[in-house]
């Protein structure tokens, strides 16, 4: 007889350290079980909620646990205060202490952009807790063009969101972050709306933290399997430095999605959990 059923947890909060996370943690792997399933965690890129990650849940859920997190700052998680300075270490132990609460030992941490780069931070942090990485359209340090292009003319990008606001920023820049030609003009509205749940404060906060983050001189000391997917319209500088990332690491793959620009773990989910699946599976993962 079985001592407890399986349920999913979802939409609930977490008080981790000095904030409450926000975050969907479900289990619909086989309920006669007696182990726990693996763990993907899923944290997402600049400014974005865990609702990003919502294509991915049902192609995996049969497999694996799915925890989604609204990061530090994001979405319906505990916002800083204006004038807070935010690390990369700091916001790498608020998923460590999450998974704390939940149980969870280890995961597979999918990160998008800049979520990538705080999944390689983890992994510095506390190896023995990620079982492999995956990076969607993550590059270890931000490069020039890309800060000068969301500066929108402005002194930088921190400047061009105190004088639109976040959501009316993320519209004017909507076509650097996805491919806007492979979704209605809803979709656009309801990510810049997504966006704008973070405040103009926290947004430029967020924004002087990963702008000035260089990961490149630890990368050779992430042990952990780790799959890069990059769309193959991306720029080319884009493309070029993931292609190094691969080189540098450990135990690295990349991958060329096709016919994809930014944006691919949230327009093409279905391809990149094949490809992720197809890269775990060949390490009995």
């Amino acid at each position: 007889m079985l001592e407890a059923q399986k349920q999913p947890t979802i939409y609930r909060h977490a008080r981790v350290g000095d904030i409450d996370i926000h975050y969907d943690f479900v289990d619909y792997t086989e309920p006669w079980s007696t182990a726990p399933a693996p763990t993907f965690l899923m944290y997402s890129g600049y400014c974005r909620s865990l609702e990003f990650w919502r294509g991915w849940v049902p192609p995996l859920s049969g497999s694996y646990r799915i925890l989604r997190m609204d990061p530090r700052g994001y979405g319906h998680t505990t916002k800083p205060a204006p004038g807070d300075t935010l690390r990369i270490d700091q916001v790498a132990n608020d998923a460590l202490g999450l998974m704390d609460h939940l149980g969870i030992d280890k995961v597979h941490w999918v990160g998008d952009s800049t979520g990538g780069a705080v999944g390689l931070m983890t992994a510095l942090l506390a190896p023995e807790r990620v079982s492999s990485i995956t990076l969607c359209n993550t590059t270890a340090k931000m490069a020039p063009v890309t800060v000068d292009t969301y500066a929108l003319g402005e002194k930088d990008q921190a400047a061009a969101i105190e004088r639109y606001g976040v959501g009316e920023w993320c519209r004017r820049t909507l076509k650097y972050r996805m491919d806007i030609t492979k979704v209605p003009p809803e979709v656009g509205e309801w990510v810049a709306n997504d966006m704008d749940r973070v405040p103009r404060h926290v947004a430029i906060a967020v924004f002087r933290l990963f702008s000035t983050v260089d990961l490149w001189p630890r990368l050779a000391e992430i042990k952990a399997p780790t799959l890069l997917i990059v769309g193959n319209t991306c720029p080319d500088g884009r493309r070029d430095q993931m292609t190094d990332m691969a080189r540098t690491m450990q135990d690295a793959e990349i991958m060329y999605l096709d016919g994809f620009d930014y944006g691919i773990h949230f327009l093409a989910p279905q391809a990149c959990v094949a490809a992720v699946r197809a890269f775990l599976g060949k390490r009995g993962m």
